[in-house]
């Protein structure tokens, strides 16, 4: 529902009917709308009947044109408005058309406004519409099931007051709008053009580095029999225990590396050594025993490292780092002090590490993220960390260059650093160096549409949580 009030402090004169018309026309085809019949050459109830141009969603508009100063106590208006009305309620619900007067200039708007506007009385309207009728004629209007609806068709119908120079005015301001935001679309189908050429590959050498670390799983692995063991029961006797990585393979047999202290490492389980198995022989025996595996070894080599593991992401704990946080009062360069209070939050760059064999070769993929802990080990969830990750999505710190050094020092922490005392076990895996291809095509600038590494979250059916260690 509308009350629109156009040009109220002029005072145009020597209005015609079909001149107001006109500046209807325009007002309304600079809304959208293309005139499809006009009553002067029709001769039907509607002074003028508007459509929506192309496949906007909008009803069919019927305008009754008032080029007068216009009263609701005019003869015959409200017997105009029930004819609209009725032919409005006989339209199935979906195809109803919206009404709208135009009048130069509205008699008492206060009471316009109470039957019209945003203070609409559903009582005052009915007896506007009905006060010059019968009782068994009004009573078409008040049915109780057909009161909602009349009420429907007073909020939905707008009113315009104005001249035809006041819409007239409107219209061209806004086609102005429309003008403005057409150059602005134009501009920036320019620029995507561009950028769209400059993204396209041209003769250049170079080198694409992935997130894929190569490396050479165990080439023996051991099966070894427990008799009838279930696997809670394998796990439970297991708990606490630096064993190597296993995985069950059926009821009464586990798979692990076979190293020469595998049968004293699963001790406790009275193991029998049943068979060896090379790689190729474990992959296709047992698909996805490898990638089992591996993940398992990870775990607990990332466990040496103090890192603990939440949604399929790691991140390395730091309670005493945390801890270490004291409330106290600085003095700065300048003279003043700074008060520094209670730790609110610790931000972990988080990590995923996690085994993925591509084009018949076995790597590690390398994946960042980020959370947040209370006091750098209880993660924060929900709401607060979505405020907190917020605050980290700064473009300028996040550019692949910048992910590519992390990803590096990650892996050189992880897998190449002499200082940590893995198992011996551990010295069975081999990691090398990133993946590299060289290419001789290279985009000139990076489409806006272009996906980073870390936008492929792809996982194997059935694949487990990067904390593969039952026993931890």
């Amino acid at each position: 529902m509308a009350i629109i009030r156009l040009g109220k402090t002029r005072e145009a004169t020597g209005f015609t009917s079909e001149r107001y018309k006109s500046a209807i026309r325009k007002y309304l085809e600079a809304m959208g709308y293309a005139q499809l019949t006009d009553s002067r050459y029709e001769g039907h109830l509607s002074d003028m009947v508007f459509r929506p141009l192309g496949n906007a969603p909008w009803p069919e508009v019927r305008v009754e044109s008032k080029a007068t100063e216009l009263s609701l106590s005019a003869s015959g208006l409200a017997s105009e408005i029930r004819t609209y009305l009725k032919d409005w309620l006989s339209s199935p619900t979906e195809s109803r058309f919206k009404f709208m007067i135009f009048a130069k200039k509205l008699i008492n708007p206060s009471r316009w406004d109470s039957i019209w506007g945003d203070t609409l009385s559903q009582s005052e309207a009915l007896n506007w519409l009905t006060t010059d009728l019968e009782e068994a004629s009004a009573g078409y209007f008040t049915e109780p099931g057909r009161v909602k609806e009349v009420g429907s068709f007073f909020s939905e119908a707008s009113v315009v007051e104005g001249n035809d120079v006041d819409l007239i005015d409107m219209a061209e301001e806004k086609r102005k709008v429309v003008l403005s935001a057409n150059e602005i679309r134009q501009r920036a189908l320019r620029q995507l053009s561009q950028m769209d050429q400059r993204s396209r590959p041209i003769p250049k050498k170079s080198e694409l580095i992935g997130n894929l670390l190569h490396f050479t799983p165990p080439s023996s692995y051991a099966v070894l029999g427990v008799g009838s063991l279930t696997f809670t029961e394998i796990r439970d006797s297991l708990r606490g225990r630096d064993c190597p990585p296993y995985r069950v393979i059926q009821s009464g047999e586990l798979v692990t590396l076979n190293d020469s202290e595998a049968d004293e490492s699963f001790g406790v389980l009275n193991p029998t050594r049943l068979r060896n198995l090379g790689l190729s022989e474990l992959d296709s025996t047992y698909p996805g025993a490898v990638a089992e595996l591996t993940n398992f070894a990870i775990g607990k080599m990332l466990r040496r490292l103090g890192v603990a593991f939440f949604n399929n992401k790691s991140y390395f704990l730091a309670q005493s780092e945390a801890k270490a946080h004291k409330s106290r009062i600085l003095e700065l360069s300048s003279g003043e002090y700074m008060h520094l209070g209670e730790l609110n939050y610790v931000f972990h760059q988080a990590f995923s590490l996690r085994y993925r064999k591509l084009w018949d070769q076995h790597f590690i993929q390398l994946k960042l993220g980020k959370l947040y802990t209370k006091d750098g080990s209880a993660v924060i969830e929900g709401t607060r960390a979505a405020r907190l990750d917020a605050r980290f999505r700064n473009p300028v710190f996040d550019r692949p260059e910048t992910r590519q050094r992390k990803l590096e020092k990650l892996a050189e922490f992880v897998f190449h650093d002499k200082i940590h005392k893995y198992p011996p076990w551990a010295r069975m895996f081999s990691f090398g160096d990133f993946l590299r291809i060289s290419t001789e095509w290279t985009p000139d600038a990076v489409p806006l549409d272009q996906s980073v590494i870390d936008d492929f979250d792809f996982r194997i059916a059935g694949e487990e949580e990067d904390d593969l260690d039952p026993t931890s």
